[in-house]
């Protein structure tokens, strides 16, 4: 998620391929992991070729603990690491951030094992099964309405994150005030460059072709880092304002899920602790420690050096607070805009699928139905799915709205979903709760989802009634009086 970007769809086995395969939900049979995951996570591999998966599979064996790890970290690396110097000076400053990622990162240990010990009970092997198996067909349906919502929201800020970066190109190029010529201007600049080079990839029914471009995804995604460290040695701050408590407890509250945003990855926990060569708690248990150990790292240095730089004026895309006329800026510049037109294509194919799913299972679809009427609805979905997120990236404009919502999906799918599979799981082991540790797995799943459904209130009800909060910079009209020249 975040990743939120790739890896929020790509491991999603969608109710499409179930309707597809086997005309109703069930438990899908078992995939090649190892290829799928190395495949779209280091996005080196095409994507759903069938093809391509049947040669691997002869060559399974398996992931090691440490590979593991940095597949975990890859998915967990998205647009989301640009919000957090923003989300630092909103928590209230880098102790309480801190603090707050400390809590985070626990609690998002206890789930991914969570996810892992659920999968064991059947020995699924996708998050999809997972939820089948702990919560029905209904409690899936409900997670991949959540999981398509989260897709649906990373492409709109993925087309805000291309606007924002064109805009520091141009108000490099031609000063405050360019966006007087029409040709200039957000709106247009956007719908340009998104009908030109994302549309025509949202159609097909493979994006094999986004491989060749897809390996500056972890460049662009870490870049950034670099960029805050770079800045905060070279540039001269002027009038910065640095928190050192929160101004609004509501509002740290609702940095939790925006900051935990960041360490997403429970999409894929299941599928790739299946493809451990030796899948047991333990080893998954150091993967994931260390994993959360390095994107810790990684956040807590491009929050503080991004906020200590800036202070609380900081935007909530950080790259926006940097002169592009900087070479070293240029280079972050370039490689965001090639890293979202590849990103966006694939995520809307794996949202299309999951709302096609969604669509056959609410009509009660026969497989050969769905196939017959494959190509016109892939069509239409595509369409509407990019036509709706290009609007309202272009009215919304803030990425840092657009990471609120996402905080608050991604509540339910990072606690809500664990703390109910958890639940269940004691409850289908014990029923009664005669073991002594079954009364207290029980009170922690319940702890758990509601965690998942306090975060997901709190930060809905601050996206939609406190907008007033969020920093928006206008290099149009205010350029020159805030973006700090590096």
């Amino acid at each position: 998620m975040s990743s939120i970007d790739l890896s929020t769809g790509a491991l999603w086995q969608t109710l499409s391929k179930d309707v597809y395969t086997q005309g109703r939900v069930e438990k899908g049979d078992p995939p090649d992991i190892v290829s799928e995951i190395q495949g779209s996570l280091t996005e080196s591999h095409p994507l759903l070729d069938a093809k391509s998966n049947d040669d691997l599979v002869k060559k399974k064996k398996g992931a090691g603990w440490l590979t593991t790890t940095f597949l975990l970290v890859n998915t967990a690396l998205g647009i989301g690491i640009l919000n957090f110097p923003a989300a630092y000076s909103q928590a209230g400053g880098i102790f309480y951030a801190t603090m707050i990622q400390l809590i985070m990162v626990i609690l998002m240990m206890s789930t991914m094992f969570i996810l892992a010990y659920c999968s064991d009970v059947n020995g699924d092997l996708t998050y999809h099964d997972v939820l089948l198996s702990m919560c029905g067909k209904k409690g899936q349906q409900v997670a991949a309405v959540s999981i398509t919502l989260t897709l649906y929201c990373v492409c709109i800020a993925s087309l805000i994150v291309i606007g924002d970066q064109l805009d520091s190109l141009f108000f490099t190029l031609f000063g405050n005030g360019f966006c007087d010529h029409w040709y200039l201007r957000r709106s247009f600049t956007i719908s340009v460059m998104s009908i030109c080079f994302i549309l025509p990839c949202c159609f097909p029914k493979r994006v094999d072709f986004l491989a060749y471009i897809g390996s500056i995804g972890i460049f662009a995604m870490l870049y950034p880092v670099f960029l805050t460290v770079y800045g905060y040695y070279k540039i001269t701050p002027h009038n910065v304002i640095i928190k050192t408590q929160p101004s609004d407890l509501s509002e740290m509250f609702a940095m939790f899920p925006v900051l935990g945003l960041g360490f997403q990855c429970q999409e894929v926990v299941v599928p790739v602790y299946s493809c451990m060569r030796e899948r047991n708690l333990c080893n998954f248990m150091k993967s994931s420690f260390l994993a959360m150990s390095i994107l810790f790292v990684i956040y807590t240095v491009i929050g503080c050096f991004g906020y200590l730089t800036f202070g609380s004026h900081v935007a909530h895309n950080v790259m926006k607070m940097y002169d592009a006329n900087d070479p070293i800026v240029m280079v972050g510049v370039g490689a965001l805009i090639i890293k979202m037109i590849a990103t966006y294509p694939i995520l809307a194919l794996c949202g299309r699928d999951a709302a096609a799913g969604i669509y056959a299972e609410l009509r009660g679809l026969k497989p050969a139905e769905f196939k017959a009427s494959e190509k016109s609805r892939r069509y239409v979905v595509a369409a509407i799915w990019f036509t709706s997120s290009l609007l309202l990236a272009i009215e919304t404009e803030n990425i840092g709205v657009v990471i609120k919502y996402l905080g608050s999906v991604a509540s339910a799918n990072i606690f809500f979903y664990p703390g109910i599979c958890l639940l269940q799981v004691v409850l289908k082991k014990d029923p009664d709760l005669k073991l002594r540790r079954s009364p207290f797995l029980a009170v922690y799943g319940i702890i758990i989802a509601g965690i998942g459904a306090f975060c997901f209130g709190v930060v809905l009800f601050t996206a939609i009634l406190d907008r007033s909060v969020d920093i928006r910079i206008d290099l149009c009209h205010l350029g020159a009086n805030i973006t700090t020249q590096a």
